[in-house]
């Protein structure tokens, strides 16, 4: 089978499309994520699982190098990856455009080769949606520094409470002054 056969040329308009020739690719090649990890990484570049994992499992278009790692682990011939990678940079530049565009028509500004800002309705300040991350990653995040705070305030409070309760065991059972505490006779200011 020829190289063409097994990584055809992407022909994806839009960023999802282009995940999913990945993911085809990287069922075609029949290796799993630690293979093209350690494949990867033979070759020089570094492709954990994990981000394997994620950019597979997005609809975003995944970084330039995070491709090149796939498309070499799996064997793709430097013509076809040129292809991939030129595929990758239009799509970008597309997104790109698009989000300019859409900056274009909230300030007021006729796009290049656009309609004017009255045919265009004025959207929220956001990018396109293949471009931002989801709000369930910030929310995520947000909880994830809660339950660390969390762990830390519980780990705090049992190393500190011991110490606490002694010293405050200390000030309750403190003898007056001329009685023995310890073995010898304590002052005001002892103990």
């Amino acid at each position: 089978m020829d190289d063409g056969a097994r990584h055809p040329v992407p022909q994806a308009p839009t960023a999802g499309e282009y995940v999913a020739l990945l993911r085809g690719v990287r069922l075609r090649s029949g290796l799993t994520y630690r293979e093209i990890t350690r494949r990867a990484s033979a070759a020089g570049h570094w492709l954990p699982p994990s981000t394997l994992a994620t950019m597979l499992g997005r609809t975003t278009l995944p970084r330039e190098r995070t491709v090149v790692a796939l498309l070499t682990a799996c064997g793709t011939s430097a013509g076809e990856m040129e292809r991939w990678v030129r595929a990758r940079r239009e799509i970008e530049a597309r997104l790109t455009e698009q989000a300019r565009g859409d900056g274009a028509a909230r300030t007021g500004e006729v796009a290049p080769g656009g309609p004017g800002p009255a045919a265009e309705p004025v959207t929220p300040d956001r990018p396109p949606a293949e471009v931002r991350r989801p709000a369930r990653s910030a929310r995520r995040l947000r909880l994830g520094v809660l339950a660390l705070l969390g762990v830390l305030s519980v780990g705090a409070s049992g190393a500190l409470l011991p110490r606490a309760a002694r010293w405050v065991g200390r000030t309750v059972r403190r003898p007056t002054a001329g009685r023995s505490c310890c073995g010898r006779t304590c002052t005001a200011r002892a103990c």
